[in-house]
């Protein structure tokens, strides 16, 4: 799917057809998808590291095994993962952002619209030059590394392709979530604010990973550290955690439902998902039934869930800021943190 519009006031016309690529993992739009987005998820060996000839059986056997209770999950969520609906809306407005010679196309790693769907379609559209859009915040090997070596391994090699890979500590993103987190805490009473606890989210990672070199930990960090000094917030209001592990190996933590569960009594548990820019599985269901049950359950007198930013107008104007420096080869700091 892509999208194309007229620019809006003020917005200069791309001289090249350009097409912006919104990297993302994906997720299943029916129950039906749910098996085969799993199988392809385990299939990439930067998730399942394990020779060829082992991981595509055992991702077979894994997705098998794996989706009855993905399935339930994903009833509860009317159906489906609402990740392609929401990365859809952030394409119309980005596209109409960035105005006349940008068409922007969904690049999913797993399921549909595929990277593979996206340049097929781009240059169908008669795209001249690509951009690589991450949509995840911070980098990690398994997520902006593998969504990248595929649209690297479809993209032409006589077109030009920019790349937008990080910004979880670029001031634009920071005020964009910034926003979404201030307007929670608008909701909690004069009590519940006295005992707030900020519990940033994270998706998990291997540890491993990290000891290789990944430098998504750090990142994470980073980006709550920002988010934090945005909000004023003192040392004792805030948490990093790490959701959605999978076992057998080391992950990243604290684990953010044990931590809730633990820190819960007497404190008014405020979840953000900080590693994350639309609501899916992790956000509707490992946040708002788990760590909400775990809230509940440990004594909070509160439970609150700050929203992934979407297609807010903050967030949009941050990824047209970076595409357009990336397309120019902005080198300033700001830039620099944004673009690779």
């Amino acid at each position: 799917m892509s999208a194309s519009a007229e620019a809006d006031e003020g917005e200069p016309e791309q001289a090249m057809k350009t097409a912006v690529f919104l990297m993302n993992l994906g997720g299943p739009r029916t129950l039906e998808e749910v098996r085969p987005y799993l199988y392809e998820l385990f299939s990439d060996p930067r998730i399942l590291r394990v020779p060829g000839v082992v991981r595509l059986p055992l991702a077979w056997l894994i997705s098998t095994l794996r989706a009855p209770s993905s399935r339930e999950k994903y009833a509860l969520l009317g159906g489906g993962s609402p990740l392609v609906r929401e990365t859809q809306a952030q394409a119309d407005a980005l596209a109409a952002k960035l105005g006349p010679g940008f068409r922007c196309h969904l690049a999913m790693r797993c399921g549909h619209p595929s990277t593979q769907e996206a340049v097929a379609e781009a240059l169908l559209a008669g795209a001249e030059q690509g951009v690589a859009l991450s949509l995840y915040p911070q980098r990690a090997g398994p997520t902006t590394g593998s969504s990248l070596q595929e649209l690297e391994r479809l993209w032409p090699r006589d077109k030009q392709l920019f790349k937008v890979l990080r910004y979880g500590d670029e001031p634009r993103f920071v005020r964009a979530a910034a926003a979404c987190l201030r307007e929670t805490l608008t909701l909690l009473s004069p009590a519940q604010s006295a005992a707030r606890l900020i519990v940033f989210s994270a998706h998990g990672l291997p540890v491993r990973d990290i000891e290789a070199g990944d430098p998504y930990e750090g990142e994470v960090q980073a980006s709550c550290r920002a988010l934090a000094a945005a909000l004023d917030l003192s040392p004792d209001e805030w948490i990093l955690t790490y959701q959605s592990r999978v076992r057998p190996r080391e992950w990243l933590g604290p684990d953010t439902v044990k931590t809730v569960a633990a820190k819960a009594k007497g404190r008014a548990i405020v979840a953000v998902p900080v590693a994350f820019v639309s609501e899916h599985l992790e956000t509707l269901y490992d946040l708002d039934v788990l760590a909400k049950q775990a809230a509940e359950q440990g004594g909070a007198i509160g439970f609150f869930r700050v929203p992934a930013p979407g297609a807010r107008a903050e967030f949009i104007d941050a990824l047209a800021g970076y595409v357009r420096e990336a397309l120019a080869g902005a080198i300033g700091s700001a830039a620099r943190a944004a673009v690779s």
